[in-house]
């Protein structure tokens, strides 16, 4: 998924969180009923994330900017 959008950019009003596993990310056709794409920024070489690690980021996130 390409999106230059981070968590720390987006509002999370009536949010639904959609994540894609760590091989195949979130099909095309969910992709497309998606209002916001975003990403988690990382440093250094890191690629990718555990699906189960990401979603506790983004819902802290979430509930940091008091959803």
């Amino acid at each position: 998924m390409k999106t230059n959008q981070t968590i720390y950019d987006v509002r999370y009003e009536k949010s639904a969180v959609i994540i894609g596993n760590e091989a195949n990310g979130v099909s095309e056709s969910m992709l497309q009923l998606a209002d916001e794409k975003i990403k988690i920024p990382m440093t250094g070489k890191t690629e990718s994330l555990n699906a189960a690690v990401a979603a506790g980021i983004i819902l802290y996130e979430m509930n940091r900017k008091g959803r």
